[in-house]
């Protein structure tokens, strides 16, 4: 499965989690409420009381509001742990830069159990997106897990449906139309009296089980032919007008929904119950719609006849392309007494009714309203969240990444890292721990001194946060354009340079060059590192072309960003100018232009069009 897909399927994964959570609230508010009022409304409004239920699960956003109902009753608050999985599990982009922030702060503020002390900030390129792709597959392995599940689930009920769905189809065309002038009058009397004006076909079928409604497009009533021979007019006249009711009320229709929402939110127990109850709503329901048709004096009959029905066939229809005049025993005894009290009026709109729909939508149909304290913020942009220079948080000790992250995922998982490397740093020696310390220390101090870049090949990787490679220095970072150009001059292949045509109002902000991190010196590094088989081996590199070059430009409330990269292999293969895919109401939007080996990029932190990012980005490349 590829990243794209990985991210799209976890996010919606979040998604289904958090809506199964918020419909499990809501079905025990409406199983509640119809105990408590079931004898002050009416069937076809207990049957509406489940529609925010369906609402809430296809909702795939809500405003916010301090009348929510999961203000108080949250899935953070319930389940935190489940909260913090299925917001990871949303966020692989956010697992891959909280991975690669755990390594910088384990590397910088813990020399002793990490043996190193710094690692350059990387951008979201394709060079180092591989190398982050384990650590955040890791941070998120148990949300992946669920979602495996949860997917397999899917799949295999999809399946089934297929199937099921595939043999209903072969038993409606192994039926035959009913055409008896008997028949076909009473079928059309009972068609015009429940005023349903779609065309409808009447048919014989032993193999669809009871009076039902097979299909929403072309709908056909299916009886079979050994309970029709026992049925009088007035009886096949009730049974039709049952059918035509689920017609005229799209009821297949609506099962359809019901069900593929059931697949979606399989693993949620509480749906199952809630989707039989409001198929025994439903079946209520057309009974009302049917009796408003008739004469009061009908509805003993009716009744009767329901009874009839049920004793040719008493099992239950649970596909969703079937509607039926069906029912467990046990419902029947509700149904029976609906249909003797049954009036007219009953069925007319009932502003209680109305009123608690109303209400229950109000706090449930509405998120919970979100905190300024927010772990992640809308809009926040890449280049800042990005950035892996360390600040202090003054509310605590901890030190976090600049930028607006999952500061609890990130505690989490900085604390998982820190004593896994503490737990494989005592497994070293004392003179392994002093030759580390001594070779890190030294190459620290060259590093200061000299203004060079080292890196250096760890033979034991868990100390080094599971990574046999380290950075010292390669980074010089600019406040002047200036210093910046000066810099950059000394350079071989292209460069950043200020372009003339950016927006009015755009000063220069910051720069940022980066020295090789990926390369075939890395294959000697290596080689040459288990050679010595010292427990650390660091090395000079000398480079004459950057990796990494990055200006800002900001007008005091937005920043434009433009950058070089590095391209690998895959990376190379795509040319020209292009868009990302990362989504828009997370990320700002970039523009790449993969050229020579190389990746310039332009991204803003509000809404610019792509020709207008294009023009920038010729301007700014200089080779």
């Amino acid at each position: 499965m590829s990243l794209t897909l990985l991210e799209n399927v976890s996010s919606f994964f979040g998604w289904v989690i958090r809506g199964s959570f918020m419909a499990f609230i809501l079905i025990v508010l409406v199983l509640i409420l119809q105990f408590l009022l079931r004898n002050k409304i009416e069937a076809r409004w207990k049957y509406w009381l489940w529609l925010p239920v369906a609402i809430r699960l296809l909702l795939p956003w809500a405003p916010e509001s301090s009348l929510s109902l999961y203000n108080v009753l949250s899935l953070e608050a319930i389940a935190p742990g489940i909260h913090q999985q299925t917001q990871a599990s949303s966020g692989w982009k956010e697992a891959g830069r909280i991975s690669e922030a755990t390594v910088h702060v384990e590397r910088s503020t813990n020399p002793e159990a990490s043996g190193t002390s710094e690692v350059p900030a990387f951008e979201s390129g394709p060079v180092q997106e591989s190398g982050f792709w384990w650590n955040g597959f890791k941070q998120i392995g148990f949300a992946n897990t669920l979602m495996s599940v949860w997917l397999a689930g899917v799949l295999l009920f999809s399946a089934k449906t297929v199937c099921d769905q595939l043999r209903l189809k072969q038993a409606l065309r192994t039926g035959r139309k009913i055409d008896m002038p008997l028949l076909s009058a009473v079928f059309h009397e009972t068609k015009q009296q429940i005023g349903v004006k779609r065309n409808v076909q009447f048919v014989a079928s032993e193999r669809i089980p009871g009076p039902a409604v097979v299909g929403f497009r072309n709908p056909a009533i299916v009886i079979s032919p050994s309970l029709l021979i026992t049925l009088k007019k007035d009886q096949l006249q009730y049974i039709l007008a049952h059918e035509f009711a689920h017609i005229q009320r799209r009821d297949v229709a609506v099962n359809w929904l019901m069900h593929i929402i059931l697949i979606i939110h399989w693993f949620n127990p509480l749906l199952w119950l809630a989707v039989r109850k409001a198929r025994q709503d439903q079946e209520m329901a057309c009974d009302a719609c049917a009796l408003n048709r008739m004469s009061p004096q009908q509805n003993n009959a009716y009744g009767q006849t329901i009874i009839h029905v049920l004793e040719h066939y008493s099992g239950k229809q649970r596909q969703p392309g079937l509607a039926g005049l069906s029912a467990t025993h046990k419902q029947m005894k509700r149904r029976l007494t609906m249909i003797k009290q049954f009036h007219k009026k009953s069925y007319r709109l009932s502003i209680l009714a109305m009123g608690m729909i109303i209400a229950l939508g109000s706090v449930t149909l509405v998120n919970a309203k979100e905190s300024d304290s927010g772990s992640v913020t809308p809009k926040a942009p890449v280049q800042s969240e990005q950035d892996s220079k360390a600040v202090v948080n003054h509310v605590s000790d901890m030190i976090y990444p600049e930028g607006n992250i999952d500061r609890e995922l990130y505690k989490t998982e900085l604390e998982k890292a820190r004593k896994k490397a503490v737990a494989a740093a005592k497994a070293l020696t004392p003179e392994e721990k002093k030759y580390i310390e001594d070779e890190t220390n030294r190459v620290k101090k060259l590093s200061e001194e000299t203004g060079d870049m080292y890196v250096l090949y760890h033979k034991y990787k868990d100390p080094n946060s599971g990574f046999d490679l380290s950075y010292w220095g390669g980074i010089e970072t600019f406040t002047a354009y200036e210093d910046y150009l000066k810099s950059a001059a000394t350079l071989e292949g292209s460069i950043l340079k200020q372009p003339a045509n950016l927006p009015e109002g755009y000063k220069f902000s910051k720069a940022r060059i980066e020295g090789p991190t990926e390369g075939k010196f890395l294959d000697e590094v290596r080689a040459e590192g288990k050679k010595s088989g010292k427990p650390v081996y660091a090395k000079k590199i000398d480079w004459k072309e950057a990796a990494t070059i990055r200006l800002e430009y900001t007008n005091g409330k937005d920043t434009l960003a433009i950058s070089k990269y590095t391209l690998d292999s895959e990376g190379s293969k795509k040319k020209g100018f292009f868009e990302d895919e990362l989504p828009a109401h997370i990320y700002p939007k970039y523009v790449f232009w993969h050229e020579g080996g190389f990746e310039y990029s332009i991204s803003t932190t509000w809404d610019m069009s792509k020709d207008q990012k294009v023009e920038i980005l010729k301007e700014a490349v200089q080779k």
